[in-house]
């Protein structure tokens, strides 16, 4: 499913002293299939963004469409549309709440009227989807580690068969083994289902070693939508508005300073592995 957004505004408490532009102007468009990430600094407007992407919040201002349907029309329907969009909020599994992991994976589905072979073939997919075995079906989801919580949650969100994912920072509280079983769960879940996934997250590293584009949000407006290696190539932009590069980047600027150029573009670990040892070769 592709997603158009144009000049899409929202303002919390309108007319009140407390009154706060959240989404200001704002217009992109993402492919079928394409893995968008999208960061910005606290109170940006990414949660607020995501959430009219879902319905959840509908603009003061502007069109959304997904797949060439208005969802901010009068009478659409949105139950419909919110099947085809799966939202999964940042620390998910606080919505756990039924006595095992099957039932709350069934939730969803079982309110569209699913027949109870309909669900239990969902259930067998999104539990392979996520990386868990069957076994855990049957116990109860508060036993089980965060990470493998985080994968429940997910798992409940993609029982509804959604063809767009968007999930607002999955892999926080997490530890570094989890944050990466999530992640790899991701991009699994985009390169087997062909989803259109948008990753909201303030990790420079998720996002630099999974995305095919990032949007950038910055005082309720977008202040760029483009590939990493153009994102990442203006470093000065992103201190000014509060972000960096990856880490990577960081080391490979610092010893550009010191007369070891490996070159540019460099954003992940894999590809300043490559220039060192290239760097090392023409240099022996």
């Amino acid at each position: 499913m592709s997603i158009k957004v144009e000049n899409v505004s929202f303002v919390y408490g309108k007319g009140t002293p407390f009154e706060k532009k959240a989404v200001d102007d704002i217009s992109f468009c993402v492919k079928k299939g394409e893995f968008i990430g999208l960061i910005g600094h606290t109170g940006s407007g990414k949660s607020t963004l995501i959430q009219m992407l879902n319905g959840l919040i509908k603009p003061d201002s502007g069109k959304i469409f997904i797949n060439g349907c208005d969802i901010t029309a009068d009478k659409v329907n949105l139950k419909e549309i919110r099947s085809k969009i799966g939202l999964v909020f940042q620390y998910p599994e606080y919505q756990l709440f039924e006595e095992t992991v099957y039932k709350d994976i069934a939730y969803g589905p079982s309110n569209f009227n699913k027949s109870k072979e309909e669900i239990d073939s969902v259930i067998n997919e999104v539990i392979s989807l996520v990386g868990l075995d069957s076994s855990i079906l049957e116990k109860s989801p508060f036993e089980l580690s965060g990470g493998q919580k985080r994968r429940v949650a997910i798992a409940g969100v993609l029982a509804m068969s959604p063809d767009i994912l968007i999930l607002d920072e999955p892999t926080a509280g997490l530890d570094p083994a989890g944050r990466n079983d999530i992640l790899a769960c991701i991009k699994n879940l985009h390169e087997q289902k062909g989803m259109t996934v948008i990753l909201v997250s303030h990790s420079m590293e998720d996002i630099a070693n999974n995305v095919d584009k990032i949007m950038i949000v910055s005082d309720a407006k977008l202040v760029s939508f483009d590939y990493p290696s153009e994102i990442f190539k203006d470093s000065e932009m992103l201190k000014n508005i509060g972000l960096n590069v990856p880490q990577v980047t960081r080391v490979v600027n610092h010893l550009k300073q010191k007369g070891i150029n490996l070159g540019n573009n460099i954003y992940t670990v894999e590809a300043a592995v490559d220039a060192i040892l290239k760097y090392v070769k023409e240099e022996s």
